[in-house]
């Protein structure tokens, strides 16, 4: 009895720093609405990483994922279908490892053949897109500042990742024993057929060491894993996010990027299958950890980590020098010994008891949502190149009505301060029909933020004049200024938060 009411207060604690459900829930229908709002007939957007899961540690990414719908991807010359593609791609996984595959072209349109030259290697009398002069070309339409990390391309500044993808429509060979499955309460029959249904990415990276890595793209589960996560139980997330806090705070500190959190993600989803949902309850919180914990120690000591959905990929395999595979099993034995001497003095924790000693409530705020932050970076470097009737009426065609007035908020406040107010002078006609016009834009625009929109209308009031209304708009607006209501950076800062509340 005294254990489970431990593991009720633990967990009851680290929702604080996790989130409670409400808030996880919050910060995923943020990012699943920028993707419904941003998609266009050229692309589908599709948010995936640790922020689009609901997690906002810090470390935590986020990456976009962009799928050009022009191209179609099959896996055999047998399934492909007469459509209106400009350009059709087929499987060819000769000599390549579980989980990655060639694609080679099929069929093209002529707008599509410029495009062609830039993207393909002649190989074996085919024509091959390879991933490395792919990534090359996305890098030569983007700005300077882009870099190449991994399949993606990022910023400098690492804001987020941006993963350029294609897809096929239908689920393949390689994951069809995932498809068949014996399954055990979770994931269920519809979870199950939803996400075959979808079908698979793939994403311009190649098996490191091989032969053809230039000519490889590997397979994602990208969209699979979110769905899966979404249907997490609140336990079984705060299970998730303790192994990625010890990775974050001890794993990496000593062996790098021997573990990643693909792997942790990986073993979840076993452990998830294999165990009735039943046993993850806030007051098994202990327990449950423990198992995630002994998993991760089995699976290293055996150097065997299973991808989930094709189960042939063996992620550990030749992961691990001797030194390397010891070293890394000392340091877990280390952890299991001691949990929760561990995981009460990693950094993440530190810093929490440090700004709330006696805090055990999480609540839904603002500052517990730097998702949002996401919202005015995307609808600032995309939005530009949609047509604005699209972003709007899809923005309206939200379910969430809070949402919705959120996002088209933000839409007119963008819109007013690219503005040049040269025009606001002298007092005739023209004048009052453009101070209207902006009117209307800077009131759309006060519900995108408590303070800074409402500043700028305080703005426009000064520069015509109306000095009493202006006054009037910036004291409200301190009056509003507040840490429940102000959006922090990008990164989830305990420290910087507390230093805000100071």
């Amino acid at each position: 009895m005294e254990d489970r009411e431990l593991s009720l207060q633990f967990y009851h604690y680290v929702c604080c720093i996790v989130g409670s459900d409400e808030v996880v829930k919050a910060r995923r229908k943020v990012f699943m609405a920028l993707d419904y709002v941003l998609e266009n007939i050229q692309q589908t957007f599709i948010s995936s990483g640790s922020k689009a899961e609901g997690l906002d540690l810090e470390g935590s990414d986020y990456d976009l994922m962009i799928v050009d719908k022009n191209v179609s991807v099959y896996e055999s010359i047998h399934d492909v279908s007469s459509s209106l593609h400009e350009l059709t791609l087929v499987m060819d996984t000769t000599d390549t490892k579980p989980g990655f595959t060639k694609l080679k072209v099929y069929e093209t349109s002529e707008r599509y053949l410029p495009l062609l030259a830039k993207w393909c290697e002649l190989f074996q009398l085919g024509s091959y897109v390879s991933n490395n002069l792919f990534r090359k070309y996305v890098l030569s339409q983007g700005d300077d500042e882009l870099i190449v990390h991994g399949p993606c391309v990022t910023s400098k500044y690492k804001t987020f990742d941006l993963a350029y993808s294609f897809r096929c429509k239908k689920w393949v060979k390689p994951g069809k024993k995932w498809k068949f499955r014996s399954k055990s309460a979770w994931p269920d029959y519809e979870l199950t057929q939803s996400i075959v249904q979808y079908g698979i990415l793939f994403v311009p990276i190649g098996s490191k060491g091989s032969v053809d890595e230039d000519l490889e793209w590997r397979i994602s589960f990208s969209v699979a894993e979110r769905l899966l996560i979404y249907s997490f139980s609140h336990t079984q997330l705060v299970c998730y996010a303790l192994l990625k806090i010890l990775l974050k705070d001890f794993i990496k500190q000593e062996h790098y990027d021997l573990i990643c959190s693909y792997f942790l993600k990986t073993i979840m989803f076993w452990l998830c299958e294999e165990s009735s949902p039943i046993k993850w309850k806030p007051e098994n919180l202990e327990t449950c950890f423990m198992s995630c914990w002994r998993r991760l120690i089995y699976c290293v000591e055996y150097e065997t980590c299973i991808h989930y959905f094709i189960p042939d990929n063996n992620l550990f395999e030749g992961r691990f020098s001797p030194i390397q595979h010891k070293s890394l099993l000392d340091t877990l034995y280390g952890i299991y010994r001691s949990p929760w001497n561990y995981v009460f003095h990693s950094i993440t924790f530190e810093n929490y008891r440090r700004v709330h000693e006696n805090s055990f409530e999480p609540y839904l705020t603002t500052s517990s949502l730097t998702c949002l932050h996401y919202s005015v970076v995307l609808l600032k470097s995309i939005s530009p190149s949609l047509s604005i009737k699209q972003v709007v009426t899809r923005t309206v065609n939200l379910q969430d009505k809070h949402l919705s007035t959120y996002l088209l908020s933000l839409l007119a406040t963008g819109s007013m301060q690219n503005q040049d107010h040269q025009y606001l002078e002298g007092r005739n006609k023209d004048f009052y029909r453009q101070y209207q016009i902006m009117l209307r834009y800077f009131k759309t625009g006060v519900y995108s933020s408590s303070v800074h929109a409402w500043i700028l209308l305080a703005s426009l009031f000064y520069k015509c004049g109306r000095y009493r209304e202006c006054i009037d708009i910036v004291i409200y607006s301190l009056s509003k200024c507040t840490p429940d209501k102000i959006l922090m950076s990008l990164k989830n800062d305990i420290k910087l938060k507390a230093c805000f509340k100071n």
